[in-house]
This record gives C-alpha cells, structure tokens and sequence, in this order.
C-alpha cells in the first residue's frame, strides 16, 4: 500500500498558480495589498490574489506589465505532487453502492504512467474499444425515443465489447445522461464499469472535499445552483482531475483527453492481434465546441469515427442536416443555414460564419461521420450502429475480422463483413479461425464454419501444437501438471507441449488398453521426420503448414494403420487430400484438455461420432477431475471439471436415450461398434472406464447385455434349468432354440464364430469379403434376416453345441457347477488329517488350482495393452483379481510347505486352512450376478470401504486405554509380544458386552494389587462410554446413513458392474477348471493359426460400409432431432447480453405484476367493503325515501322512541324444532327482547304473503354490524342511527309453489334476524282481542323484512291471555298466535281460489321509452303551429309541409313533439278518414278535413319549405277539396 501511495504521489503532479496576473486591464494603481485588489480582482486563472497559497510579493505584476503578459500554464503555474487520490463514495446517488477510483493531475501528464495507473492500479481491463461522449454541457431535454437509443445502444456496445467511455465526468448535459444510461441499463455482473470521466479540477463542486492521499471521501451530488461549477456524476467509475492551475474555467482537461485517446488507440486490441484499439466518437447535443472537436476527429490521420444522434439538438441536429444534404448534392442556400445557425446557438453573423465553415471542413470527411436517426424505419440498433462506425477507421476487411473477433461480437462481422460478394486472400480466413480457438470464441469458430472455413484444410501438425501451447492462464499449468504426470519427470517453464506428450496425457488419463493415435510407432517415425526435416531447412511457416496438413492426413488415415504402399506414399507427397478423413476430435480432444467447455461442446455438436465423443470428454474431464483433486489444485477446479463431466455424461444418456426410441437395433449398434478414432474402443467401454453410471443403467445398454450374455440361447422363462440340465445331458442341447444371425447383429462377435458350422455356399448363409484391411472380413448381410429367421431353430447340431458353450450363461453355470465340488473337496481336505503325501481330494484341488493360475496369466498375456507393464496395471486393477492372486500364492505357499515334516508341515496345513477363508468369499463374486443378491453386496462392498477412518479412530480410542491399563495392572512383566496382545486382547471385548467384571478393581479380593490399581475402573468407565455408547453408535449411525444412500443407488450400482461379470465370462474358455487346460491348448492352435492367415480372434462388430455409413447417418439424425436449439450452442454476445436484459426486465415485470395482483385483492376486498357500504346507503336512502310521513318521522333520530309498554315484556322464551312441534325453552329471558308477531296489513289487498312467525334471538352478524358502523362514517350525510329490537323471525313455508286448498305449510328451520323500530306518532289500531303496534323495519337479514317499510306488530291482550290459561297451560300466547296464523292461512287460501274465478276486466296500455330533457311541441292536430325561431323548429315545420305533398296532398303529419330531434306521439291525418269505426285507420286523433284546411290557413312556409321547393298555398284553397297547391 505505500509503495502503491508513494508511486501515485512521485508520478503524478497538481497544478497552483504561483504568479498573479489580473484578469482586468482596467485597474487603479496601487499596491499589492489593497483591499480591493485582495477582494475583487481575480487573476488570470481564477483565484483571487489571497487564494494564491504560494504566491510571493514579488509575484505581483502591476497593471501596466500586466497589459504586456499572457498567463500560461507552462509560465505561471507550479508543479507539486498530486495530494488528491484514492476513492469517492457517492452519497444519495441511487441505491446502488457507487464508488470510483479518482486522482488529481497535471493536463501534461505522461501518458504511458496514466495508462500505467489505470491498468495496474485501478486493475481496469485492457480497452478493445474507446467511446468518446461528447454533447452539451449544460442540462438539455432528450425526446424519450433517442435517448433510450442511445442509453441501451451506448451501455450495450460498451458491456459487449469491453469499450471504455470517456466524458467530462459532470452530473450536468450529456454525462448525466450516460450516468443515467449506467444506472438504468448497466449489467455490473457482467463487466466492470469502465466509464471514466476526464474532469477539469477547477471546475469541481467541493473540490476541497477530496484532498487526501489514498484516502476514502463522501461525496455530496447535490450542488449548489447559483454556483458555476458543476459535482461529479456518481455513476462513473473512474475520475481523472486535470489541474491545470485554473479555478472555474473550463477546456484545460480537452488536450490530455485528446492525447490519452490517441495513446490507447496505438495499443494493440488483443495480445494475439495486431490491430489497434478503435476509437470513435459520439456526438449528443452540443454547443459550438463540438462542432471543432468533430472535425479534430474526422482530419485525424487516419481519420477517427463520428457518430451523431440525429434528433438531440443543436450540434448534433446540425451535422445530421448538412450531412444529409451533401449526400443528395442538395445544400440549398447557404444564406438559410447561416440563419439555421445563428438560430441555434444564438449568435452574431459572424461568428455563424464561422461555423458555417467549421460545418464544411467536417463534411469534407464525410464519410467517417455516420448518422443515427433513430426515427427512420431502416435504422440499425444503435449499439451496431456505434460499432459500425468504428470500424470505419480500419480500412482492411482482414483487420475489421480481427476487431470484431477481439470484441466476440459476430453478430457485426456476420452482417457487414463476411457478406456476400467480398473476396478474400487465401488463408485469411484460417489465420481468423487460428485465431478465434486460441481466444475461445466460440461463435466465430460457427460463424466461420458456415462460411467456407474447412477443417480439413485447416488443421495442420503446428496449428494444433500451437493451439495446446497457448497461454490461457489456469488451464495451461494444469495441463502440464498433467504432462509431467504422464511423463514422470518434471518439465522446464517455458516448455512446449508437443502432440506425443498429448498422446501420453490421453492415455494417462483414459487409462487402461487405450492407445493414443499421437504414440503409435508409425505416428512417431513420420513425426521426428517432419521436425527434423524442418530444422535442417528452415521450412518458412506456409511450407511447414503444408508439410504438417500432409501428415495429419497421413496419421488420420492410419486409424486403423495403413500398410506400407510405395503408390500411397507418391501420392501422399504429392499432397494429396484423399488421405484425410476426419479432424474434428482431434480438436475436441484439444477443448477438453483445455478445460474450454463451450468449444468443446459446439465441437460435439458438429460432425459424426457424438455419442462416442461424449463418452470421451465425460472420461477425460473425469480423470481430469480426479487429477485436481490429488494433486491439491482447489475444488473449485475439480467441482467445475466434474460438471463438466456430468454434462457430457447427460449428453451421452439423452442421445442415447432418442436413439433408443427410434430404434433399438441401431442403438445398441451404436454402444458395440468399433470406434476407429479412439484406440478401437466402444462407447460401452468408455462408459465403463468413465464410470458413467446412468449410461450402463439405461434400457438399452441392459437389453444389450441381456443378449450378451445370453448369447445365442432364445430363452426367456426358467433359464437356469435348462442350462444345467442341457449341461448334464448334452442330447438335450438339440431341443433349444437359439437367435438367428440377424438377431445377433449388433452382438460384438468373433470370426470364428461367424463362420463355425455354415456353408458359405449354402443360401442361408451369404457373405461378402471386403478389401482394404489387413485381412479379409466376413460380413453378414442383412438383406438375408428374413430367411434366417426361418431356419434359425434348424441349425446345424454342431453349431448348436458351439453357441451353447460359448454363451457366457452356460460358462457361468458350468464354472459354478465345477467350483462348488472343489469347494466341498477342499473343506474335505483341511478338515480330515494331513497324511505325507496328498490324497485324491487334495490333488484335485491342486489341479483346480494350477489351472485356474494358468487362466490367470492367460488374461494378463492376452489383455489389450501392448506393454507387460500395463497390462498388469490393467489387470490389478480389479478387486477379485488382486483376491484370486493372494489366494493362489497362498495355497501354492502352503503346497510347498506341506512337504516337509514337523512344523513345517503343520505351518503349511494352516495355510491351507486359512487359504480356504479366500475360495469361501470368492462365492460372493457368483452371487453378484444375481438381481436380487448383487445390490446388497454392493451395498457391503460400499459400507467396507467407508469404514476405514471411523474404525481407525475406533482403534486409536482402543490402544489409548489399554495400554495405561495394562501397564497399570502387570507392572511387572517382561518383554514379549504377548504385551501387544494384552493392550488390544480384552479392551476389543469389552465393545462386545464382555467388561471383566472381576478386573475392574483388583484391590478388592487382593489387598496386595499393584499400585493406582484404583485408576482402573475410572479408566474403564471413560473407555466404555466413549467406545461402546459413542464411537459404536457413530458406527450404526453412518451404516444407517450408507445404506439408505445405497439402497437408492444399489440397483443402478449393480448394473454398472453387470458389465464386468458378463465380459469376464464372455472371455473365458467354455471348460471350466481344470478342464480349462484342453481349452488353452485349443486356444494356443487357434491363436496361431489366425497369426498365420492374419486375422482376428478378438470379438467385434462386424459392419459394411454401407451399414457404417447408416448407423453414422443414424446417430446425426438422433442428435438433429433430440437437440434442434442446443441450449450449448455459440450465441452472439449481444443476443446473449439482449437475453439477460430481457430476463431482468421479465424478472422487474413479475414483480410489477405480483404488486399489482396483491394491489388489486386489496382493491377487491376495498370494493367488497364498499358494496356492503352500497347495499347499507340504499336501505338507508329508501328509508329517508319513505311516502308515509309517520315513515318520515321515525327516521328523525330526536323522534325515536323505543317501545316501552309492559305488555311487550315476556316472562318465558320459546323455540322451534325442524318438524314444527313447539317446545318449551328454559332459558331465562332478557327484558330487552321482544316477542312480535308479524302479520299483512290488509286482507282485502289480495296480496297474502308468506307470514312470519318472530322469536326471541340474538342472531345479529358482527360484519353487518361493521358495515353500518363504516357507512355511518362515510355517507356524506348525517347518518341515521338504526335503533330498535332485534328479533328472530320464522316463517311459514308452503310446500306447493302455486297456492292451492290442497298445498301444506311447515315453519323454517332457522330464524332470520332483523331490527324493529316502533314509530314515534301511533294511531289507535288496537282490538277487542289484540293491541297492535306500527313498526317500521330498519335492518333484516335476506328478504325476510324489506328495510324502510312499516309493518303492524300485534299481540294479545293479557285479559285473553288468562282467559285461554286454562286451556292452554304453558305458552299460552305462543298457542294463541299459532291459531291465529292458521285462520289467516285459510282465509288466503280462500281468497286464491277466488281470484281465479271471478270476473276479470282487462285494460290494455301501450308503453314506449322514456324521453329526458327539454320537451318541446312543434304543432298539434288542428295545425296549429309555433313560430320558429332556429333552424330545428322550421325543419320540423317543414316535415308537416312535406308529408302533404309528397303523399300527394292524402296524408298530412301533424302534432309534432319531442326532445330535440327525437319526436314523440304523432298524429297521421287522412283527408277522407271518417269518424266511423269501420274506416277509422289512424286512431281517434285524426281529425280529417278540419285539420287540413286548418293546416294550410295558419301554416307559414319558412326557408326549409323553400329549400325543399314545397308548393305555397293561399286561401282560394280553401274552396276546393283535396286541390293542388300552387
């Protein structure tokens, strides 16, 4: 940190004006210290003579030497390091943390240190593009379409391409605007912000505030608007200040900004490009200084770019219209654009002169300038268009290839470079492609593939070496820790992988019998040739690329190796491109070995074999994480390589998967078949060695090894009888059935097995020799399945008994067969005595023995890799290889002592009992391959492995305490091994249960015990508990835990290692031992005969070239159809930044939608609220509504009386079953409830309701209530206060919907509540028998009261009450109102049934709509009428008029009326109508003749009636009936 302080201060300098010089000429003489020269006169920098903190009397220059003196920099200023660096933290801004980087320094700065600061100080990312703002500086409105233009196209262009953006760093004019285009666009997890404001220190607001040195300031935004300096915009991430020694003046930082643009433009873009950093300007707004800056651009050499945004003002709007002119050769006058001009910026004639020629010198390099109107309809986004622009200062399509490569912005060199019609050197595009693999863009490698770059021309012996020797940070130092794994040996700094050292960390890391192409011999020879060759030449690089092309084809070509042709190898150094086949995984390998997994991935994507490069990388980056983690790496490099692993793995699956769904031949096809590129392995190998387990575990995968394993045998049900039966009876073998030839065509076989037992002359057998290869191979065709699935079960009897013995069922079931009778002679032997010399049994076991040793080192001889060395590494590696070789090596140790005599002997019969305890585990091995019993020996296998650290830690707890209790207890003892076996003998015991009660104190049956024998049980109780109650419970615990984890995964686990059971019995002779040794010699003759003819023994898929070409045509269409928009596929930058922009915005705009969702179920329970409010007004309005002035009365609250006769009061309560019954309630009653019976008010009405029955309750709802309580707080007038009793009301309900004599009545089952309220003013309607009381209902609950109408309440008299007391005992009220119900109920009923059959008068009405507003009659039906006064009156008059003449004088229309143009009510009068019934047409209205000579005497024809050229009439026409008017 202070070496960093102490740098910034002793390179970077400030700027104070150390000599005064007065701005003004017009001064009084005087001396230096006066008053008004210290308070008024300003220098010429800025400061007032007291603000110079070093300035000297001597400094003074008087006014006249001041007239003859120009202030400059260079002249009057001092330099002094820089006291202003460190950071600012931005307060209020927004709410994001914005801090920057800022220092202080002097406008002549050196550039390179600048540079330097920003790059390693600041840790700013080399700039792959420049965007210089420049605009207005003081505040400007934007129309909201070009600046959100320019804000996304700005922040994209930067974000995408790595650009910094220089502005003058203020919160003020256009860099507010690019702050704000931070703040609402900026994807800070993308990229740094690298938006640099290069600000002049004397115009800074507070600029006091960030003095300090490495420091931490606050700073305020917010200034002071009366102030001319302007604060700093808190969305910029790095400041420069430039001190030039001036206070409020503006233009000092313009020269250092010009010269540091210039200064990272001569930096190269990408350290593996030669191009230079672009740059460009964009031009927003402006005053005049823009339009000098512009053309400071365009006549650089070469010229920088401009963009200007059309449509922002002034400048900007200025350029783009004299722009556009000098395109169409249309500049018009030059006298208009000089008033265009001063009416922009406001100034005189001459200075709009000026400009004028400022704008015409700009447009003599009109071509660098480019316009964008984001108005247009064709206009590019503006992010392309900015870097559109900038690319117009590299002339070379070559070099704009490179720029647009270093920015990975494909999108721009897809759509304006590498478009049609564009030539280019031969070459260039491959040095491109060397290029975009070297820098990972993976997007170009696509975009350069789709256009005419081949691989086959590109790849050559140094373009791959150079590609492994790039330098890419991490990756590059952990492949060559994998280099110096594969070779053993270190390697210097500096060293360079060559393609051999490839090959050997290829088959480090895949292991097992996999060879590389890159270490064969052949591959070697021609390799050293070619590096010799070029280093006693010279070769210059196109020679050697050529040379190195030419061996890639040749060591391609010899996959699988090409044997040694003179013809082949003229015509190889004639260059012939014959001899490539395929390069594509080569660079694959080289992706996945550099850990670039997106390349990898598109490399996958891209050509034939995918399943198998699948299985591949999932392997490599496997083994690769396994490396990581080993050698201490991190595990954020193992974790990533291990999902990179996955992802290939899930690949592998998925293809497989589609594949399988398409068809199962050619899927299985695809796991067995030979891939010729990696080392002849299969996909189902390399699933094995990379451990992929849902591979091996899929549908498919199991159905191959299905049928491996059954070979030829067609079984489905009872297997593993007729396999020991048919093994016993070998006749038995003629009745089986076995799979044709076509069944068994995607089964890896042998030649031999193709060819034992058919005629190759024979019709069912047809086969075709192919060329070409080391040896000729048969292959099956399979235009004859059809016909061999005929004959299949008719095969010849020896070529049953060979398929039954070479399945590898039948193996399994003839080993076990033989391998338990060992077993049993075994424990025989060991269990009887050993006599000198061995007895049949035991040389059985010898012979079984020996042969299955002999089987053993027949595996390792003829297991795939070539050197000894690795084939036992290949062959250890296996668990139950390493179990068999200790078993024999004991037993064979326990024959050889079993010879000799006395202790030797017996040392060697106890080998052999202890040898036995390995042959006894070795069943688990024949139990693995059962369903059912081979996941729970998995699950064994899993838990013993786990276990080693938990009983480690178990042991040291052991040895911890029986060693102080032995020494303790036998203090005394000599030294022997039985010591060992006393510390660990009994403290193992004691975690079974087993304490020795009788040694946990000795001292109390032996007063003489050893001393601190005390100690002992203290010591006992510590160990037992944390023995046996903690460390043995961990130990359940964790089985527990591993057995619920491998009871998930056990079923796959063990069709993983189904794989391994079944290749081991594919492999092994068909005798078991010690039969075995007749196979061996068969074997041995076999073997040599096939060296002899050539050929194979080894088993694989046999496949023509037609049905490789197939099943590779297959596999593509799987892939083109499982995965149509691979979510891996290379995606532009931009479309990938635009993606994540569009994400975020989707994101905001689900949470703008859950707030308007929760916003609207409030709103919803609000309008819930407010229709309770309604429902509350309109009761209470149709209350104060009321017609009946008592109604009225009541409502008034001074007016309400509650009811208060004693009469009301009731001494007991009722209540009501379902069925109707009444029975008495002994709940005590409150004197505030009433008991009222509700009855209709006439009966003479005819409008008999349903009657109610009310009852005592307390039923009223508490929501209600509220609601009354918030409509009582929100009406806007005074409320009413709705008194009054609650009651419960029952009514009485008929059964029949029609009311009929014969229809029945039950009472509800529930009481409705409401609120009565009696009436202030009462009119006596009190009976003989009843009083009766008028109420008016406030409140009801449903429709069973109407709120606001006045019902009668009646009850009896007391007098009656007591009278019918004798009669009725108890509720003697409750009787009498449910008699008196019932006879108003019949009298209803009576009353229906007359309704329907008395006299009935009908009346029959018309009905039209309603007619709101003024209305207005026009005239009547005697032809009276109006004067008009508007034109509306005299066009209806005229109607009438015009309905006379244009019906031929038959029909007048009179009485017009109506609102407006709407009229109403006509009357249609006919000259010769009658008043008779007969002829009355129109209706008692029409008034005949009288009406139409009314008409024509008192109608006044007006200007419509002239219009409409109706007749005038006189009074002549009178006299003449039905005559024409004139």
């Amino acid at each position: 940190m202070e070496s960093r302080k102490s740098w910034i201060q002793a390179t970077f300098y400030k700027r104070e004006c150390v000599k005064f010089l007065p701005a003004s000429r017009d001064h009084h003489g005087c001396s230096p210290v006066c008053h008004v020269c210290q308070n008024l006169v300003r220098c010429c920098c800025g400061r007032l003579i007291g603000e110079h903190a070093e300035l000297e009397s001597s400094s003074w220059v008087p006014p006249a030497s001041a007239n003859e003196e120009t202030w400059s920099v260079a002249q009057h200023t001092r330099a002094s390091p820089t006291d202003a660096f460190g950071s600012i933290d931005f307060q209020g801004s927004t709410k994001r943390c914005c801090r920057a980087k800022f220092v202080r320094l002097s406008c002549d700065a050196k550039l390179d240190q600048l540079l330097c600061l920003m790059l390693r100080e600041w840790n700013m990312v080399q700039p792959k593009l420049v965007i210089s703002v420049h605009g207005g500086t003081e505040n400007f409105p934007l129309p909201p379409r070009v600046g959100q233009a320019f804000s996304k196209g700005l922040i994209r262009a930067a974000e995408t391409t790595g650009a910094w953006i220089l502005t003058d760093g203020f919160n003020t004019g256009v860099s507010m605007y690019v702050g704000d285009a931070v703040k609402v666009y900026g994807t800070h997890e993308r990229r740094k912000r690298n938006i640099i404001g290069v600000t002049p220190w004397g115009l800074i607001e507070n600029h006091n505030d960030l003095i300090g040195r490495d420091v931490l300031r606050h700073y305020q935004t917010l200034g002071n608007p009366l102030s001319k300096r302007a604060s700093l915009n808190g969305l910029h991430s790095h400041f420069l200040l430039v001190d030039d020694g001036t206070l409020g003046k503006a233009g000092g930082q313009l020269e250092l900004r010009r010269n540091l643009e210039r200064h990272i433009h001569r930096q190269r873009i990408h350290p593996r490009l030669a191009q230079r950093v672009p740059v460009v300007c964009v031009v927003v707004e402006g005053g005049p200084p823009v339009l000098s800056t512009v053309l400071d651009y365009v006549s650089r050499s070469p010229p920088a770019p401009v963009i200007v945004f059309e449509g922002t003002g002034r400048a900007a709007d200025l350029l783009a219209l004299i722009h556009k002119q000098t395109a169409v050769d249309r500049w018009g006058s030059p006298e208009d654009f000089l008033l265009r001009i001063q009416g922009v910026f406001g100034v005189a004639r001459p200075e709009a002169s000026q400009l004028f020629g400022l704008l015409t010198d700009c447009m003599e390099h009109r071509d660098a300038i480019t316009i964008f109107d984001s108005e247009s309809e064709d206009h590019l986004e503006a992010d392309v268009a900015i870097l559109k622009a900038s690319l117009k200062g590299t002339v070379q399509y070559t070099a704009q290839l490179n720029v647009t490569l270093a920015w990975d912005r494909a999108d721009i060199a897809q759509q304006h470079i590498l478009v049609y019609g564009q030539h280019w050197k031969v070459g260039a595009l491959e040095q491109a492609m060397l290029n975009a693999l070297k820098m990972d863009r993976v997007s170009f490698v696509k975009l350069l593939i789709e256009n005419g770059v081949t691989l086959k021309h590109f790849l050559t012996v140094s373009h791959l070496e150079e590609l492994y020797n790039t330098q890419q940070g991490s990756s590059d130092y952990f492949l060559h820790h994998i280099v110096e794994d594969a070779k053993k040996c270190r390697v210097p700094v500096g060293y360079k992988i060559s393609l051999i050292d490839v090959g050997m960390v290829i088959e480090h890391l895949i292991g097992g019998a996999y060879r590389s192409t890159y270490r064969r011999k052949s591959f070697r020879t021609v390799y050293n040739r070619i590096n010799n060759f070029a280093c006693g030449l010279c070769m210059t690089e196109s020679c050697l690329n050529e040379l190195s092309y030419l061996f890639i084809a040749f060591i391609i070509q010899e996959r699988p190796p090409v044997p040694h042709d003179p013809e082949l190898e003229a015509t190889a150094e004639l260059g012939d491109s014959s001899l490539f086949i395929y390069s594509v995984n080569d660079l694959f390998v080289w992706a996945v070995l550099k850990r670039r997994q997106q390349m990898a991935l598109f490399l996958w994507h891209h050509g034939e074999q995918a399943m198998a490069r699948a299985v591949v990388a999932c392997r490599l980056y496997r083994a690769m994480s396994i490396e990581a983690k080993e050698s201490d790496m991190g595990d954020s490099t193992a974790e990533e390589l291990k999902k990179y692993s996955l992802e290939f793995g899930q690949l592998a699956v998925d293809l497989l998967d589609k594949a399988f769904k398409e068809n199962e031949r050619m899927a299985m096809k695809l796991l067995t078949s030979e891939m010729t590129d990696w080392s002849d392995f299969t996909c189902l190998q390399m699933a094995v060695a990379s451990g992929l387990r849902p591979f091996l575990a899929h549908s498919c995968t199991q159905m191959l090894l299905n049928d491996l394993w059954m070979g030829r045998l067609n079984m489905r049900k009872n297997t593993w009888f007729k396999i020991i039966v048919s093994i016993l009876l070998p006749a038995t073998i003629q009745f089986l059935e076995f799979k044709s030839q076509a069944e068994m065509s995607h089964v890896p076989q042998t030649q031999e097995a193709l060819q034992f037992g058919r005629d190759t002359e024979s019709p069912g057998a047809t086969f075709k020799e192919i060329k070409g290869k080391t040896s000729p191979i048969l292959i099956w065709r399979t235009g004859t399945s059809r016909r061999i699935n005929l004959t299949a079960r008719w095969l010849p009897w020896a070529r049953k008994v060979y398929d039954f013995y070479n399945a590898p069922v039948v193996k399994f079931w003839f080993h076990t067969m033989t391998y338990l009778p060992f077993l049993m002679l075994y424990t025989y032997t060991v269990l009887v005595r050993m006599e000198k010399n061995p007895s049949f049994p035991e040389w059985f076991i010898i012979t079984y023995i020996s042969s299955t040793a002999v089987e053993k080192v027949r595996e390792v001889l003829l297991s795939e890799p070539r050197r000894f060395q690795k084939k036992l590494k290949l062959w250890f590696s296996e668990y139950w290889n390493i179990h068999d070789f200790v078993a024999i090596l004991l037993f064979f140790t326990g024959f050889a002592l079993r010879w000799q005599t006395g202790v030797v002997h017996t040392a060697g019969r106890i080998i052999y009992c202890l040898d036995i305890i390995f042959w006894f585990v070795r069943v688990l091995d024949l139990l693995a391959i059962n369903q059912k019993a081979g996941p729970y020996l998995t699950m064994i296998t899993k838990m013993m492995s786990n276990m080693f650290y938990i009983v480690t830690i178990m042991g040291i707890v052991l040895v911890s305490f029986g060693t102080p209790r032995g020494s303790i207890l036998k203090p005394y003892e000599d030294p022997s091994w039985d010591l060992l076996k006393d510390v660990v003998f009994q403290p193992y015991f004691m975690m079974f249960g087993e304490v020795y009660a009788g040694e946990i104190n000795p001292c109390e049956e032996n007063p003489d015990c050893p001393p601190g024998s005390f100690l002992n049980p203290l010591l006992q109780a510590v160990y037992l508990f944390m023995q046996y109650i903690i460390m043995v419970n961990l130990l359940i615990a964790f089985y527990n835990n591993v057995y619920i984890h491998m009871k998930n995964i056990s079923n796959q686990l063990w069709k993983y290692n189904r794989y391994r059971y079944i290749m081991t019995y594919q492999k092994k002779p068909w005798l078991p031992p010690p039969l075995i040794f007749f196979s061996h010699m068969t074997l041995c003759v076999s073997s040599v005969w096939h060296w002899h003819k050539g050929a194979s023994g080894q088993e694989k898929l046999f496949l023509a070239p037609d049905d490789r070409k197939k099943l590779h045509e297959f596999e593509e269409k799987c892939v083109a159809g499982y995965f149509p928009r691979l979510k891996f596929a290379p995606i532009y930058p931009v479309y990938l930044f635009r993606a994540e922009e569009m994400m975020d915005t989707l994101s905001e705009v689900a949470e703008k939608v859950q707030f308007i969702q929760e916003s609207l179920q409030m709103l919803d329970g609000h309008l819930g609220h407010l229709q309770d409010m309604s429902a509350q007004a309109v009761d209470t309005l149709n209350l104060l509504s009321a017609t009946d002035n008592r109604q009225q009365e009541a409502v008034l609250l001074g007016h309400s009386q509650p009811i208060a006769s004693p009469y009301q009061q009731l001494s007991h309560s009722w209540s009501l079953r379902v069925d109707g019954n009444v029975t008495p309630s002994h709940a005590p009653l409150s004197p505030k409830l009433y008991q009222i019976w509700l009855t209709v008010k006439s009966l003479l009405q005819l409008l008999f309701s349903s009657h109610t029955v009310t009852g005592v309750g307390f039923v009223f709802l508490a929501m209600e209530r509220n609601n009354l309580m918030r409509l009582a707080h929100t009406i806007p007038f005074t409320p009413v206060s709705l008194l009054g009793e609650e009651v419960c009301i029952y009514t009485l309900e008929e059964s029949d919907s029609e009311w009929s004599l014969s229809s029945t009545s039950s009472w509800c089952q529930r009481g409705h509540a409401a609120m009565l309220q009696p009436l202030a003013h009462q009119e006596t309607l009190d009976g003989g028998l009843r009083r009766a009381l008028r109420v008016m209902c406030t409140w009801a609950e449903g429709d069973v009261l109407k709120p606001g109408c006045v019902y009668v309440v009646k009850s009896f008299r007391p007098e009656v009450v007591r009278t019918w007391q004798a009669e009725f005992p108890s509720s003697t009220s409750l009787h009498l109102c449910l008699r008196e119900i019932q006879q108003q109920r019949a009298a209803q009923k009576l009353m229906q049934v007359f309704n329907q059959i008395k006299p009935k008068k009908c009346q029959w009405l018309t009905i039209e709509g309603n007619m709101s507003g003024d209305f207005m009659k026009y005239n009547n039906n005697t032809g009276e009428e109006i004067s008009p006064c508007c034109a509306l009156e005299e066009t209806v008059l005229a109607f009438s008029h015009w309905t006379y003449e244009y019906t031929q004088k038959e029909l007048l229309v009179l009485d017009l009326q109506g609102v407006g143009v709407d009229l109403t009510d006509p009357s249609v009068i006919r000259a010769d109508d009658k008043s008779s019934s007969e002829d009355l047409v129109f209706g008692p209205a029409n008034l005949g003749d009288d009406a139409v000579q009314s008409f024509i005497l008192k109608h006044t024809c007006n200007s419509c009636c002239r219009r409409l050229g109706l007749s005038k009439h006189t009074s002549a026409d009178l006299n003449v009936q039905l005559l024409s008017i004139c």
